[in-house]
């Protein structure tokens, strides 16, 4: 199997773990979403710890890029997330996911000077629409559901950044310890929020499970094969994987849940998955030539 099909798989699991992120974050924002977002990467960031042992860590600028990285994706990105799942609800917050990919290939283009398929703006029109469909094509019904959309929109403008300088980063740390460095360093930021509100020993059990879930899937798992993806293959093409994550979401509410789907959430999903394969086929077709 060649790097690209090993980055291609990788990026699949990481997309099917990230898809649980927004359901299992909006039931456990009753914790709040700055403590949630402290817990969810203080935990994944000290329990990796130990698989730092013995690994060449990085020092001087090195450290300061993979700690400011850290900062950006998992401590803004993760934060303005979270106000914006509050804010907008998870149908509206799904759609962030179509506009992170887009995030991703226009710094991509413009700071790493990768190619955009000829295919690559009809990808990302199907894969907003089918998107919505798939969402239930929601529309803001308030100004709280407004303000939580410009967050999110802000939340995927971050975490594209985050994508496109991961790669250079993860070439020269490694994915483990970027992973760790990342998580460690925003939650340290993070933790002033867990003394604000009512102490967490009296937060329902079943949330903080739900925390620690967050920790060890959509964040320790989930990132870590992004960085060995990215390691391997263009930010690009990566990217269009993260249109995977509301189809798999419809597809565990049918199977796990009993939600039927309706006709228009059935071609939403159809369309998504056609972007998926014009970014991705397009693509190799243009490493061929």
């Amino acid at each position: 199997m060649d790097r690209r099909s090993q980055a291609g798989l990788a990026v699949l699991a990481a997309n099917l773990v990230w898809s649980t992120t927004y359901p299992v974050s909006e039931l456990a924002l009753t914790i709040g979403a700055g403590r949630l977002a402290a817990l969810r990467c203080l935990i994944s960031g000290l329990l990796a710890l130990p698989l730092l042992f013995g690994r060449p860590l990085p020092r001087g600028r090195t450290l300061l890029a993979a700690v400011g990285l850290g900062l950006l994706g998992f401590s803004v990105a993760f934060l303005l997330q979270l106000e914006g799942i509050a804010l907008a609800g998870a149908s509206l917050a799904a759609l962030s996911i179509a506009l992170e990919p887009l995030a991703t290939a226009i710094v991509a283009r413009t700071w790493l000077r990768e190619r955009l398929p000829r295919l690559a703006p009809l990808g990302f029109l199907l894969a907003v629409l089918g998107t919505w469909l798939l969402a239930g094509a929601p529309r803001p019904g308030h100004d709280a559901h407004l303000a939580g959309i410009l967050l999110l929109a802000a939340s995927a403008a971050a975490f594209g950044f985050y994508n496109v300088f991961s790669k250079p980063l993860t070439e020269r740390v490694g994915e483990m310890p970027l992973t760790v460095i990342g998580a460690l360093a925003a939650g340290i930021a993070f933790a002033p929020w867990l003394f604000i509100g009512p102490p967490l020993a009296s937060v329902p059990r079943a949330d903080l499970l739900w925390a620690l879930y967050l920790a060890l899937g959509p964040t320790l798992l989930g990132y870590f094969l992004w960085f060995y993806a990215v390691r391997r293959a263009d930010v690009g093409f990566a990217a269009f994987f993260l249109y995977v994550q509301p189809v798999v979401g419809a597809a565990l509410s049918w199977i796990w849940l009993g939600q039927g789907l309706t006709t228009p959430e059935i071609l939403g999903g159809i369309l998504v998955l056609v972007a998926v394969y014009l970014g991705v086929r397009r693509e190799r077709a243009i490493e061929r030539t």
